[in-house]
């Protein structure tokens, strides 16, 4: 029986738009169901190869999953996708919402056996912001004092007292200065690392940190990494990223040297003799007081700080240095963690969960910076940690017995089937080839089949779905097509209501760019919190229920008149560069992509009269080329981790974004962002949010279309395989059960699988 299934799966699929059901299955579940499963091994269909597995470089969903099943946090998900304690077990807030204090537990390890402590998480937070790991999780703690200036490499520390400057002064590169010779240059990346370039006029030995290794590890590897591991050659130039005394008293410097693909260790301090750009001068000045770690002000302070007066004058590069002492991040001692921010931050404990507070083993990056987490090098502290990596094939995770809630796992090991193909992922699971589909891999075409709409309203038991906290996009690379009005006509010219028919998937039409729940939808308490009734259009985020909400601003929905209109001026202002034509980018792999592209480009033919070449390319490179501006205008989506527009969706559009991926800038939105963020008030906040919101929404550097629902294919005997609003899966909760057909039988007695 399994295999007729097999060969009718695949039958179906190709003709579910004639309606036909094809002698699919009549029971209760899609396809093949065991009737005693391996209750230690859960078998997922991911939705495609992981461009990384690495918590500072992730940024795609097909790579989160492994992220959060294999590297802990200060908090993570709970079944409901909000944040719980894990290695923090309680904060304290300032009544300013500016420092953040989290008490991590004792028992947390790394899989090598390695305490976890708080020196941890601020590596882990300096290594995205650093230059070196060309991170695209730098926005969340470009929030920290000078966080961002980090990453742009213009903050210093003073080393001794100079002009108007003390040591330990924080001071930030403003303008262009002079060089060794005294001749005027602009700062280019080169410039700005000349203070932090050193020579050895010896051989550099590169080591972990003294005493890094004493006290916990036993005989074996892991004590064998106690020597010296790669050397550098006299006369080299290296990157200095950090430095600290031992516990002799001794200075080491943590170092970079970009050859090949990296590496990173500590040598003594005095090693670096050269300085072959001491004498080069920098214009600084001194920060602002709620920018200087460990300082306290008040809120009138705050309120009155662009107003003061700052120190400004020359430094020469020997007299000042980028370190990450600069940032608002410390560890007091090994199980305090302190996070500090600039202006008020409301929401810092909601984006806790998230990659980029996953810190990663010094220990294995600084030894292999690209390949640290490929199975040979892999140090882990989460749940689960990773056996093999078979390319394009599957992942092989295992429980990690160092967990510090092992006891609380119930599975022993999660394959991974990397599948860049829907149809092949869902029939996959059809055959009994996995017990559990993410949401991006199930084919739209099967939803008529799974939800029951072609089996008289039966549904399928194993299919669920549910609302989802993410928006799916067209971005417009605003430095190609740089006419407003023209990008106004592309979104004005687009008939959402067809997404729902079209893609059988319950999408929500929406214009709109912050993406929500139905305001129809609602309860009383929360349409009360939103401000508007129930026959309100569009969608609302409830960021806390019953008590705050916030409604996005309407979108340039459908208005052919209004799009010829904007077309018109654009023809008139971009005269002979007007764009007839132009390509439309997505990746392979996702059904609905390409149908989503065909009715976009018959629509602009069809309304607009403009000619639109489809382009696809595989996952990698389409993440490739968008981040960089290779393309015109590009299919791409958004899944929030928490409903807060301020923090998850519009920094990607800030100027200085590493995920500006469509080149936007406008004064009026950086203005309205960074009133917000010296706003106290909430309500007042949220505000300037939506007049930030407004903004890029009228610019248009992207066309929302649909709000998503989110859809999972379970085997009936998976168990806590949750389905929340930001669709992220507590796998460490997930479960199976053996006796699922007895228990089932027990409680219903009329009911079966298949």
């Amino acid at each position: 029986m399994r295999a007729k299934w097999v060969a009718l799966a695949w039958l179906c699929v190709s003709t579910l738009a004639s309606g036909c059901n094809c002698g699919m299955p009549d029971g209760d579940y899609w396809g093949f169901v065991t009737d005693h499963p391996d209750p230690t091994h859960l078998r997922l269909c991911n939705s495609g190869e992981p461009q990384y597995i690495d918590p500072a470089l992730t940024t795609s969903t097909t790579g989160l999953p492994l992220i959060y099943s294999m590297w802990d946090g200060l908090t993570r998900h709970d079944m409901n996708g909000q944040p719980e304690p894990s290695v923090a077990t309680s904060w304290d807030i300032s009544p300013d919402l500016r420092t953040f204090t989290f008490h991590l537990r004792h028992d947390a390890r790394w899989s090598n056996g390695r305490p976890l402590t708080a020196d941890d998480f601020v590596y882990g937070i300096i290594r995205i912001l650093q230059w070196s790991s060309a991170s695209a999780n730098t926005d969340p703690h470009w929030k920290l004092k000078n966080g961002e200036e980090f990453t742009g490499n213009k903050i210093r520390v003073m080393l001794r007292d100079t002009g108007p400057f003390h040591a330990g002064d924080i001071v930030e590169v403003t303008a262009a200065g002079k060089d060794d010779k005294g001749k005027d240059v602009e700062y280019g990346s080169d410039e700005l690392e000349y203070s932090n370039n050193f020579q050895s006029s010896k051989t550099l030995e590169l080591r972990d940190f003294p005493g890094f290794w004493d006290g916990w590890c036993a005989e074996g590897a892991a004590c064998r990494m106690k020597e010296p591991y790669r050397s550098i050659p006299p006369h080299t130039t290296v990157n200095l990223v950090d430095k600290k005394d031992d516990a002799k008293g001794k200075t080491w410097a943590y170092l970079y040297w970009q050859e090949d693909q990296g590496i990173y260790g500590w040598v003594p301090m005095a090693d670096l003799d050269l300085h072959p750009h001491a004498d080069f001068v920098y214009n600084v000045r001194a920060v602002a007081a709620n920018r200087v770690p460990g300082k306290e002000i008040t809120v009138e302070e705050l309120e009155n700080v662009d107003n003061v007066s700052l120190r400004s004058g020359q430094v020469a590069a020997g007299d000042a240095m980028m370190l990450p002492r600069a940032v608002g991040v410390r560890a007091p001692d090994p199980h305090t963690l302190v996070l500090e921010t600039a202006q008020p931050l409301p929401y810092m404990i909601a984006q806790t969960p998230q990659r980029a507070y996953r810190p990663s083993p010094r220990e294995a990056v600084s030894r292999w910076p690209q390949k640290w987490s490929q199975p040979e090098h892999i140090i882990t502290s989460g749940a689960f940690t990773m056996t093999s990596w078979r390319i394009r094939n599957d992942i092989e995770l295992v429980k990690s017995p160092t967990y510090w809630d092992a006891k609380n796992v119930k599975l022993d090991r999660i394959t991974l089937f990397s599948m860049n193909d829907q149809a092949a992922s869902a029939n996959y699971y059809f055959q009994g080839g996995c017990d559990a589909v993410v949401d991006a891999a199930i084919p739209n075409s099967y939803i008529p089949l799974l939800d029951g709409s072609m089996r008289d309203g039966r549904k399928y038991k194993d299919f669920r779905e549910a609302p989802y906290l993410g928006i799916y996009f067209y971005l417009i690379n605003t430095k190609k097509i740089t006419n407003v009005h023209f990008r106004r006509a592309l979104t004005l010219a687009i008939d959402r209501s067809v997404f729902p028919h079209l893609l059988h998937g319950g999408q929500i039409p929406s214009a709109q760019l912050m993406p929500g729940r139905r305001i129809a939808d609602l309860s009383d308490a929360d349409l009360k919190a939103c401000g508007v009734t129930r026959d309100h259009p569009g969608v609302a985020s409830v960021m806390i229920s019953g008590k705050l909400c916030y409604v996005p601003p309407p979108g340039l929905d459908f208005d052919l008149k209004k799009a010829r209109e904007e077309l018109a001026l654009a023809r008139k202002e971009m005269g002979k560069n007007y764009m007839q034509s132009f390509s439309l980018k997505f990746n392979s792999g996702v059904e609905q992509h390409k149908v989503i592209a065909e009715y976009i480009q018959q629509q602009w033919k069809k309304n607009l009269g403009l000619d639109v070449t489809l382009e696809v390319q595989e996952w990698k490179t389409f993440l490739s080329d968008t981040r960089y501006g290779h393309y015109e205008v590009a299919r791409m989506g958004w899944i929030l981790n928490f409903p807060d527009a301020e923090a998850e969706i519009l920094p990607a559009f800030r100027k200085d974004s590493p995920d500006n991926r469509s080149k936007y800038n406008s004064p009026e939105f950086e203005r309205l962002m960074d009133e917000a963020e010296k706003t106290f008030d909430r309500n007042k906040r949220l505000e300037l949010i939506y007049e930030a919101e407004k903004t890029v929404v009228n610019d248009a550097p992207l066309i929302p279309l649909y709000v998503y629902t989110q859809k999972q294919l379970n085997k009936p005997y998976i168990r806590d395989m949750a389905i929340n609003l930001p669709n992220q899966v507590p796998y460490e909760r997930v479960w199976i059960d053996p006796d699922w057909k007895q228990h089932l039988s027990a409680a219903k007695p009329t009911e079966g699988g298949n």
